[in-house]
């Protein structure tokens, strides 16, 4: 290659590195956006479950509370589209559905609690009913007609998903000595304490 050549390809290669960088910039900012928009907020005393509730678990409870504000949140409502990890949906789409703040608590290594406060008019407890029977989910309770309590159960773990007027509990266990009968009961119990927390409004 000639010496006057040499500007042309490093010209060239300038160009194609810029435009590559164009390329990644975007898809990185959106890997970002598609997450998290909550802002960690603190956990009140008494407002989930304790280490004491669940002896057998063994351990500590740890937890974590996320508000879930409107300008960082806000946009459109799509059917939560993932089965694996509760709440099936990302926190802009648990925004958009009406969901408002997540709790997430840790027993020992073998009990989850997860709670999603919600707004009582909006679609919530509708959308994810319908998510928990697309994603195996079954009825176990059923008061006034609808469910209440549904079940799913798979590769040695069980989980129920407890509907309320103002918010879910998702529970699960990989310990069999925590059956269905205790995460139904603790549910109850995560509900009542979870009154205790509050979102923007």
């Amino acid at each position: 290659m000639s010496i006057n050549g040499l500007p042309l390809v490093l010209i060239a290669a300038l160009l194609l590195t810029a435009c590559v960088d164009q390329e990644t910039e975007p898809a990185a900012a959106s890997a970002q956006a598609v997450g998290a928009c909550g802002v960690e907020a603190t956990v009140p005393d008494g407002a989930t479950l304790r280490a004491e509730d669940v002896p057998v678990a063994g351990g500590d409870a740890s937890s974590r509370y996320v508000v879930l504000p409107e300008a960082r949140c806000s946009g459109v409502a799509r059917r939560p589209d993932q089965c694996d990890r509760f709440p099936w949906a990302t926190e802009r789409n648990l925004y958009a559905l009406g969901g408002r703040g997540w709790l997430t608590v840790t027993l020992g290594e073998s009990v989850r609690e997860q709670v999603v406060l919600y707004e009582p008019e909006s679609s919530f407890a509708k959308s994810f009913e319908q998510a928990a029977e697309d994603c195996g989910f079954e009825a176990l309770t059923v008061v006034d007609g609808a469910p209440a309590t549904l079940e799913r159960g798979r590769d040695g773990v069980t989980e129920i998903v407890y509907l309320t007027p103002r918010s879910m509990v998702w529970m699960s266990s990989a310990d069999p000595a925590v059956g269905l009968a205790d995460l139904v009961r603790l549910a109850g119990v995560a509900e009542e304490r979870s009154t205790a927390l509050t979102y923007p409004s």
